[in-house]
This record gives C-alpha cells, structure tokens and sequence, in this order.
C-alpha cells in the first residue's frame, strides 16, 4: 500500500492501526465503526473521497469510497460482488444460499423469483395485514403508558416488523408482539453470537458453546420454518383441487412460489420442490433478519429525531389530519379502505429519506477485483485484494454534498433540481444502488408509513436515558456522539444505543 492513496497518518509499520485507535478512543466503546472513519475526514479534510485503510494483521485492507461517483462504480455500472465477509458475519442467523450472498446466475435467478411479491403493487394489497400488526403496537403502547415504565422501544418494534414479516411472507401469525414464539426465540438466540463493534474477545469468537449453540437454534428455524412451507404448499394444493379461490391477498412465498414452479416447469408437482424450499427457508431468514434489524432501529430514529425537530413533527401530524382525518381513532380503518393514501404522504416520505440519510442502517461491502478501478477527478484507483466499502454514513454528511449536513432538513428531498438542498445524484443510498439494491425497500416505506400514520399522533414518546441510569444505578451521562445518547451502535446492523429506552404517554392535541 505503500504508493497507495491512505490517510495521512498512515505509519510504514503500524498502517492506520493506531490513526483509527486514536479516533476510536474519541466515542463510546459501542460506537459504530463509521462514526471515528466520519471524525477522521473532519480532521483530515485534505483526504481523498476515496483512500486506502491499512488495518493489517486485525482486518482485511479497505478502500473507503466516500463519494457518489466512486460509489456509483462499483455498485451500478460495474458492480463488484459481495464480500465474503458479509456471508461469515451473517452465516450464524441466515446460513447459505440468502440473497445477500448468492451472486451470478444463481442470485439472479432467485432475485427473479422473489422479486414479483416484493414490488409495490403487490405490497399495497397486504397492506390491511400490517395496519393489524401495528394496532397491536398501539395496543402494547398504550399499556406501557398506563403502567408508566421505562421500555425499550426498539425491542418493542422489532417484535412489530417480526409479526409483519411473518404475515406478508409466510401468512403466518408469529404473534411475537403478544406471546412468546419458537420460531422467534430461536432466531433472538442467534443474534446474540455476531460479534460487535470492536469486539475482540476470542474466547467468545471461537467458544465450544457458540457452534452448539448456532447449530441447534439453525435447525429450530429451519424445521420450523420448513413445517410452515409444508403447509402453505398443501394448502394451495387442495385449493387448486377443488377449485377454491381465496379473495386474500396472497403472501410473497406463495408468487416466489408460482414463480420458480413456472419457470423450472413443475407446476404440476404434488410435492414441494426440495431445492426451493432449502432456499426459501434461507430467505425468509434474510427477510427476518433484515426487517428486524433496520425497519425497527429506523422506526426509533423516526420518534427520536422527530422530538429534537418539533416544527417538522407538527408539519408530519397536519399532514396525516389532512389525509386520514383528525380523528386518530379513525385512522387504521382509513388505511384499510384505501391503501393508496400511503401515496398522498409528501412530508412523511421525506422526513422517512432524512431520517434514513441522518441515521443510514446498513451499508455493503464489496470484493476488489483485478482489472477493475475507481476513476475519480481523473485518478485511477486499483481494487484488486481490498475490501471496497462505500461507507453510507460519512457519505451521508459530507458538507460540500449535503447543504447543513448534520441538520434535520426533509424539505431536501422535496425541492425541485436546482435548488441548492436538491440531492446530489447517487449520494443518497441507504438502501445502496442498483442490480444488488435492497429488495424490500418498498416494504420499508410502507411499514413505518402505518407505523407514523397510526403512532405520532396518538403518543408522545421520549427518549429515557436518564432514568434508565437511575433504574440501574449506573452512571452513562458520559456516553454521546455530538451530544446525542441515542448514538448508533453496531449490533448486526446499525441500532439506537441501548435499544433506546423510552417512556410513552398519550398525546393531547
């Protein structure tokens, strides 16, 4: 790396081993790793949008592509494919052939068949399933206002997006938010081995008890979620016997379904396809595990954002009394009778793409390849054998990009081309950006759009950091980043600080 573009405090010996222990020790312990890489470009601003980090012996070398073009590149017009990282960070919770992973004819073919459940014309006719997850939401709210406690919200949302899941995919009631469940005991278990930010305790990395562990919850999921299929194919099948309709919207794993049967010409099979449903058991994994993770930690960011910006939540609630009517209690049942008005909700998708640029979930990291480069204000830079990251969050508050960068701005994503607040092209991309774009995308907006439209304006819901250090005796005050406890930590994918404690009353408006 020696005549390689890196860091300036870049060492012959050390790499950036010590120019990133020095900004680490800047935050939290639990910082996300893209919080100290944003801090060193504001103590570097002579940095090149795309440079080099030597982590070497502790992590595979990086290219850090900090700009829209470099990142365009290397996701759009000559995508690179995943890194094999991602597959080893996420193989104790989704396991092998998931779509995260899979690339060439074989990603292409599954993406294909998934495709069809995931666009937004057939999302809107589950519409009414997820308005009745989330009234349970509203349910459970109002009981922790009634009891007055301390709770952790993303917790509680996590258990929404789950129960979502289980409906739009799998037609299955998981009933996560109310009763405890095998399915989702398990896949919690799992979690709790993908190490964390900065973690490098080995006796956790390489513990007996971890392979056990993740062997048997694996298979709790997997039969669990293979007895399901079972089902959902047996069904269909005496329905086509008999000639039965059903005026349900079907779920995403019945169209994967009609799919892959049609296009590998079984549709005829009285049994379900061996080959489709070991694949369809990972995916609904990668589904749970993604809507789990950042649906839920976006729907925090929401509330907590929302609260620090007061004028933009008024501007949020008028909207939702213009469409939905001023009376919340009617607002469920308006959603129900009209999908469509999801579409009437300007101010609310903004405020949706400003909270996802502020606090972006997730990230990809793709495989250098030789022969291909980042062409950026006419350098070339190799990516043979390095780990290319285009990193969302630094990206997202580069200042000469982003207008007010570190300000709560959603008339950005408003404005007209030509206004200075107008987004730069390819700058924005919490969902990343072309063929391998996050598929369910779709299902996000229209998830915490119910989430917004059947909450902001019923509760008040406050971040309670304090009293949760009160409740534990312990003393956090100290742990900010820019001032805010509600940083992001790395938990899987990027997640509010201590699951963002929380207290709910009613709203009074």
């Amino acid at each position: 790396m020696r005549d390689l573009p890196k860091s300036p405090t870049w060492h012959p010996i050390f790499g950036d081993l010590l120019t990133m222990a020095k900004a680490t020790a800047m935050f939290p312990p639990t910082a996300h790793p893209t919080v100290p890489l944003r801090w060193l470009m504001q103590q570097h601003p002579e940095l090149s949008p795309v440079f080099y980090l030597d982590l070497w012996p502790v992590a595979a070398p990086i290219i850090l592509v900090i700009d829209p073009i470099g990142a365009t590149q290397i996701t759009v017009e000559n995508p690179l494919p995943k890194h094999s990282n991602i597959q080893a960070y996420l193989d104790p919770v989704i396991g092998y052939k998931n779509l995260v992973s899979m690339e060439g004819k074989e990603w292409k073919m599954w993406r294909g068949i998934f495709n069809p459940g995931f666009s937004s014309g057939h999302l809107m006719s589950l519409v009414g399933l997820m308005v009745d997850r989330t009234v349970i939401f509203t349910k459970i709210l109002e009981e922790y206002a009634a009891k007055e406690t301390v709770f952790e919200l993303e917790n509680a949302a996590a258990k929404l997006i789950i129960d979502i899941m289980g409906g739009v995919v799998l037609d299955t009631p998981l009933q996560a938010q109310t009763s405890d469940n095998e399915l989702v005991r398990a896949f919690n278990d799992q979690l709790k081995w993908i190490p964390h930010a900065n973690e490098m305790n080995p006796f956790r990395k390489y513990s007996p008890w971890k392979f056990i562990e993740s062997r048997t919850n694996s298979g709790i999921m997997s039969r669990y979620l293979g007895k399901v299929l079972e089902e959902r194919f047996a069904t269909r099948r005496q329905d086509e016997k008999t000639h039965r309709s059903s005026k349900r919207a079907k779920p995403i794993i019945d169209l994967a379904l009609d799919t892959y049967l049609r296009e590998t010409q079984q549709s005829g099979t009285a049994t379900l396809p061996a080959s489709f449903k070991r694949v369809a058991i990972a995916q609904f994994k990668t589904f749970l595990f993604a809507g789990y993770d950042t649906t839920s930690s976006t729907a925090c960011f929401i509330i907590h954002l929302l609260n620090q910006n007061p004028e933009a939540l008024e501007k949020v609630c008028q909207e939702h009394d213009q469409v939905f009517g001023s009376d919340t209690a009617k607002a469920a049942q308006a959603i129900s009778d009209d999908h469509f008005l999801l579409n009437q909700l300007p101010y609310t998708t903004a405020v949706l793409k400003e909270v996802l640029r502020l606090r972006p979930p997730a990230s990809t990291a793709r495989q250098g390849q030789r022969n291909v480069f980042i062409e950026l204000d006419g350098k070339r830079y190799p990516t043979e054998d390095f780990l290319v990251w285009p990193a969302t969050y630094p990206l997202h508050r580069r200042p000469d990009i982003w207008p007010h960068a570190d300000e709560f701005i959603p008339e950005r994503f408003l404005v007209k081309e030509g206004d200075p607040l107008f987004p730069v092209k390819g700058a924005w991309r919490p969902f990343e950006q072309g063929p391998r774009n996050c598929i369910g995308q779709e299902l996000v907006y229209i998830e915490l759009k119910i989430f917004m439209v059947l909450t902001l304006r019923s509760f008040d819901i406050r971040a309670a950091y304090e009293e949760r250090d009160r409740l534990t005796g312990k003393d956090n005050s100290a742990l900010t980043v820019d001032g805010d406890r509600a940083y992001q930590v790395l938990v899987v994918t990027a997640k509010p600080s201590e699951g963002y404690p929380a207290k709910v009353t009613k709203r009074l408006r």
